[in-house]
């Protein structure tokens, strides 16, 4: 090899070094870049989550789960989706004694043919054995509420 083809190719080392070096620096330099990207993709999530969230209300008057169960136009039936939705799994004496509280007056018996409607419209689901049962809302209806509010896709 020739001394000018060896500076040569000293000097095709050296360039390839210096590029090797400015592509790690560039890669470096977009990192932040594609964080503040990442950032504000769940920023947009998250304020378009709370757009929802205040068109529901602006055109229904409130954002509550029984509105995602159109079927169930029974008050004492959308106050039980909603209690339900409070405090999990609860029976029949402990959701008729929390109705009382907040209507005034409940039956055992209301509640149960209420629980009966919600679980035909696929609302609720019962949990535990025949002795103890207990209701709660449905996997499905808990996912269509956290997509309406934009906490899931």
């Amino acid at each position: 090899m020739t001394p000018k083809e060896k500076e040569q190719a000293q000097e095709i080392q050296r360039l390839s070094s210096k590029i090797d070096n400015l592509e790690g620096m560039i890669s470096d330099m977009a990192k932040p870049y594609q964080d503040t990207m990442q950032m504000m993709q769940k920023f947009n999530e998250m304020t378009s989550g709370y757009l929802k969230i205040i068109n529901l209300y602006q055109q229904h008057g409130k954002v509550s789960p029984e509105m995602l169960v159109p079927t169930v136009k029974d008050p004492i039936a959308q106050d039980i989706l909603v209690i339900l939705f409070e405090k999990k799994e609860l029976n029949v004496s402990q959701i008729a004694e929390i109705l009382k509280d907040r209507r005034g007056s409940s039956s055992r018996k209301t509640v149960r043919d209420k629980l009966k409607e919600l679980e035909e419209a696929n609302a609720i689901e019962v949990v535990g054995d025949k002795k103890v049962k207990k209701y709660k809302v449905s996997d499905e209806l808990v996912d269509k509420w956290l997509k309406l509010l934009g906490v899931m896709k």
